[in-house]
C-alpha cells in the first residue's frame, strides 16, 4: 500500500485551491487574512506578502466577508466589485467544533460573463417529456406517518395499480394534486402526460374548448389547423380536474358523455376523437350537498367517485408536523437559496396549537415567511410580522356570546346560498354579486357548511 506524505497531501490541497477558474480568500476571527489564491490575487493585481495579515477591509473595501464571521452563516449569489469587475460570489463562515473561527469567500464562476452565461442556460431548461415527468410529485413527496396519513397512502398504491376513476376530496391545502401526481407516477401511465385543469379558473365560454378542443373554422378566432383540448393531450395519461365542484351544469352533462363512451368531440367537429385516459378529479366543497342543491349532477358524481380519497386536514394529523416542517424548509431552501435546518422548540409549540385553516399550503407560507425573516439557521415563527395564532386564541367566543355569533353566521350563510342561487352555483359570480374576493367566499362556504 502507498502512503501520501503530509507534504504531498499539502500539494495537493494547494492544487485545489489554487485552480485557475476560482477565487478564494479566507480570513480569521479578527477579520485577518491568513489565505488567498493566486485567482484572488491576480484580480486584486497584489502579492501575497501584500494581502496575507492584513485585514480583510483594507484589501478588499467593498467585501461584506467580515460579516459573515458574526452571523455565522452563508450567503450565496452576492455580487462583489474588484477593481472595477463584477463577481458573483459565496460567502461561508469556518466553523471548528461548532464555533465560528473564520470565514471564506469563493468566486462561483470566473467572471461575469460566464456567470451569465450559465444562469441563462439553467433558467431556460428544454421543455422534453422527460424534464416534464421529473418535475410531478411522486410517493416520496407524501409526506405522513400518522394514522390518517398511512390509510391515504395504502389508497394511493391501491390506486395506482388500477385506471378507475379517482375522486380526491379535502379542504384546500392539503395536497390533493400532490396525492394524484404520486398515484399517476406510482402507475401504468406513468409514461403518459398528467394534465390538470382547474375547472373554477377557466371562464364559463372558455371551458369546452380548453377540456375538448375544437377544429378548424370552428369559430370566429379559431387557431388555424384547430388546437387538441386537455383531454387529447393526456391520452395514454392522466387528467385532474381539479375543482370538479366549479364546473357548470352545461359542462358536466359533455363530461359525464366522455366518461361514459370514452371519446370526445372537438368544437365544429364532425367524427369523435378516441381516448385512452384516466380521469381523477378533485374538489374541497362537498359534492353530495352539491347533488341535494341540484347544483351537481347525480350521475356525474358516481360516474367520478369510483374510487375515493379524501386528504385528512392537517388539524387531523398534527403529529405528522416535525416530518411537514423539515420536507418544507429543505423545498423552501432550495426556492429562495436559504439554509435554515430546523425551527425553534418554542415556534414547535406555537404550531401545534394552531388550527392550520389553510392547511400544508398555509404551513409552507408561514414558514417561507420566517426564513426571510430570521438570522439564524434555527427559524423562529414569532419574527413574522403577522401571526395568525395569536389572532386565533384572542378570537375565543365567551359563552355568553355565542346566540349573537349564531345569528350573524346563520345571516352570512343565507345570504351567500341566495347569492349562489342566482349566479346558479358559479361561485365567481356570487363572489362578485356578494363584493367579496373568490378565496374568501370558499373560505367562508367550507366554514359555515353551505
Amino acid at each position: 500500500m502507498k502512503f501520501v506524505t503530509v507534504e504531498q497531501s499539502d500539494a495537493r490541497l494547494k492544487m485545489i485551491l489554487d485552480n485557475p477558474f476560482e477565487g478564494s480568500i479566507a480570513i480569521d476571527e479578527t477579520g485577518t487574512v491568513f489565505f488567498a489564491n493566486s485567482f484572488f490575487l491576480e484580480i486584486l493585481n497584489r502579492t501575497e506578502q501584500e494581502v496575507v495579515g492584513k485585514k480583510v477591509w483594507d484589501v478588499i473595501p467593498a467585501c461584506r466577508l467580515f460579516e459573515t464571521v458574526g452571523q455565522g452563516y452563508s450567503i450565496w449569489g452576492e455580487t462583489l466589485i474588484i477593481n472595477g469587475k463584477e463577481f458573483l460570489v459565496a460567502r461561508f463562515p469556518l466553523k471548528k467544533d461548532g464555533q465560528t473561527v473564520g470565514a471564506m469567500v469563493k468566486t462561483l464562476f470566473p467572471d461575469q460573463i460566464t456567470a451569465k452565461e450559465i444562469m441563462n442556460k439553467v433558467s431556460r431548461p428544454a421543455k422534453t417529456e422527460n424534464y416534464i415527468k421529473n418535475t410531478l410529485c411522486t410517493c416520496r413527496d407524501v409526506i405522513g406517518e400518522t394514522p390518517p396519513m398511512l390509510y391515504v397512502k395504502k389508497l394511493a398504491r391501491r390506486a395506482s395499480r388500477t385506471s378507475s376513476t379517482l375522486l380526491i376530496t379535502g379542504e384546500s391545502g392539503t395536497g390533493k394534486e400532490i396525492i394524484a401526481q404520486a398515484i399517476h407516477t406510482r402507475s401504468v401511465r406513468r409514461e403518459g402526460q398528467f394534465i390538470s385543469v382547474n375547472c373554477g379558473a377557466i371562464p364559463e365560454n372558455l371551458l369546452e374548448s380548453e377540456l375538448f378542443g375544437y377544429v378548424d373554422g370552428a369559430f370566429t378566432g379559431a387557431k388555424k389547423g384547430g388546437k387538441p383540448g386537455k383531454f387529447e393531450l393526456a391520452d395514454g395519461g392522466t387528467i385532474l380536474l381539479d375543482e370538479i365542484g366549479d364546473m357548470p351544469l352545461f359542462m358536466q352533462v359533455k363530461l359525464l358523455r366522455v366518461l361514459q363512451d370514452r371519446e370526445v368531440w372537438r368544437i365544429g367537429a364532425t367524427t369523435p376523437t378516441k381516448l385512452d385516459v384516466r380521469v381523477m378529479a378533485s374538489t374541497h366543497t362537498d359534492l353530495i350537498q352539491l347533488v341535494k342543491e341540484k347544483r351537481f349532477r347525480e350521475d356525474l358524481y358516481y360516474r367520478l367517485n369510483v374510487l375515493e380519497i379524501k386528504m385528512p386536514a392537517l388539524r387531523e394529523r398534527i403529529e405528522d408536523l416535525p416530518l411537514l416542517i423539515n420536507a418544507l424548509i429543505e423545498r423552501i431552501n432550495r426556492k429562495i437559496g436559504a439554509d435554515a435546518i430546523g425551527v425553534s422548540q418554542e415556534s414547535l409549540e406555537i404550531m401545534k396549537r394552531y388550527s392550520w385553516p389553510g392547511n400544508v399550503r398555509e404551513l409552507e407560507n408561514r414558514l417561507e415567511q420566517a426564513i426571510n425573516w430570521s438570522d439564524d439557521h434555527i427559524v423562529d415563527i414569532r419574527n413574522i410580522p403577522i401571526r395568525p395564532w395569536e389572532e386565533e386564541s384572542s378570537n375565543v367566543p365567551m359563552s355568553s356570546d355565542i346566540g349573537f355569533r349564531g345569528c350573524i353566521q346563520e345571516t352570512e350563510r343565507d345570504l351567500i346560498v341566495s347569492a349562489l342561487e342566482q349566479a346558479k352555483g358559479n361561485k365567481a359570480q356570487a363572489a362578485r354579486l356578494l363584493n367579496m374576493q373568490r378565496s374568501v367566499l370558499y373560505k367562508k362556504i367550507g366554514r359555515l357548511g353551505v
